[in-house]
């Protein structure tokens, strides 16, 4: 029986490892999945040793506190696939851990393919090289990075974006007539990410309501415990909050308040306009200021090199920054108009679904001998 044994350690690479395993299940019912995630990947069919996306961490402290547990599970991981020996690891983004992992594993001959690509473009640029070393395959999600790794010599596919695929699989995105005073507040699936954004969001959301009475405030969450977290975040503001809705709170939503991440990315797949806001602590902050190279921090943004979305970022992430943008947005404006087509401009850049079962295929052509 063939095994592949796959790491995700994030919510997202959770949903997207999901769809990746339900793909490689379907094109080979016998193939044997094993790995770190989360439960939507266990659900989709995988062996789960260590639910890792549950443990999710952002920011360069916050990483560090975290590091003696997960160095314990990293050794006990890699001993695992030296027993093992699966037919290939996957790694799906989470750089931090999964680069070091490619590493190791390669010096076992054990072939590796890095499923969503470190953000390679924006800081580290060294990993490059280091991806070129260890990795067989590259499967990427961004149109932009299948020529830089092809450049290093790297075997390099983008095999499209799998948002795509689960937008395809949501209802449209246009709101109905009653949903017309609905703003989406997507504050983050982390909890410190949630601790220092959600309240920002409460306080616009508290001033917007002077203006918009009718106004109605839905926000997504991971699972009832972040949900009573973002409860307490949010104060008195009135917000309705939806376990795993995050695809119902975007087809009803006139517009968001979005943390930076791949929410950006679903919210412009849903054309749904929306404002940028992002805090991180203070030392994360000063040293992503001296580290990051790039102009914006959302994808929308960086995959069409313009801010057509605004970015508040740490001291700009103020209510009284924020609330002017989202009235604009609110409101049927040249600048919603203008961000609409934009935004259109994203999907096509994106081209069609299907990345899932595009990633499947180049997994299963590998570990099968082509």
């Amino acid at each position: 029986m063939k095994h592949v044994f796959l790491i995700a350690g994030e919510p997202s690479g959770d949903m997207h490892g999901a769809h990746l395993v339900e793909a490689l299940c379907a094109a080979d019912p016998d193939l044997r999945c094993s790995g770190l995630g989360g439960r939507r990947m266990e659900q989709a069919g995988m062996e789960l040793h260590y639910d890792l996306a549950a443990d999710a961490v952002m920011g360069f402290v916050e990483v560090l506190r975290k590091a003696l547990p997960l160095r314990r599970l990293f050794l006990d991981t890699l001993a695992r696939v030296r027993r093992e020996r699966p037919d290939c690891v996957v790694l799906i983004d989470y750089p931090g851990f999964n680069l070091r992992f490619a590493k190791a594993v390669h010096a076992f001959g054990i072939p590796v393919v890095y499923y969503i690509s470190p953000q390679v473009w924006a800081w580290k640029r060294k990993r490059l090289d280091t991806l070129a070393r260890v990795v067989s395959r590259m499967l990427v999600i961004l149109p932009f990075e299948e020529d830089l790794y092809r450049d290093k010599g790297v075997y390099c596919v983008y095999v499209g974006n799998p948002l795509l695929d689960e937008v395809a699989s949501s209802r449209g995105s246009h709101p109905d007539e009653e949903d017309r005073l609905v703003v989406g507040l997507l504050p983050g699936s982390r909890p410190q990410e949630i601790e220092r954004i959600a309240p920002v969001m409460a306080e616009t959301g508290a001033v917007l309501l002077e203006s918009y009475p009718g106004l109605r405030f839905l926000t997504p969450c991971l699972n009832e415990e972040r949900g009573a977290q973002i409860r307490s975040a949010m104060g008195g503001l009135p917000v309705e909050i939806l376990v795993g809705g995050m695809h119902e709170v975007l087809g009803r939503a006139r517009c968001c308040l979005v943390a930076s991440g791949t929410a950006t990315l679903e919210t412009a797949l849903f054309e749904v306009p929306m404002c940028i806001v992002y805090r991180v602590n203070a030392l994360s902050y000063w040293l992503a200021r001296l580290l990051v190279r790039i102009r914006f921090i959302g994808l929308v943004n960086i995959l069409l090199n313009r801010e057509v979305v605004p970015e508040l970022i740490q001291h700009d992430a103020v209510a009284a920054k924020i609330v002017p943008v989202m009235r604009e947005l609110i409101e049927d404006t040249e600048t919603r108009r203008l961000m609409l087509l934009n935004l259109q401009e994203v999907k096509r850049r994106l081209g069609p679904p299907g990345a899932s079962e595009r990633a499947a295929a180049e997994i299963l052509d590998l570990i099968n001998g082509h």
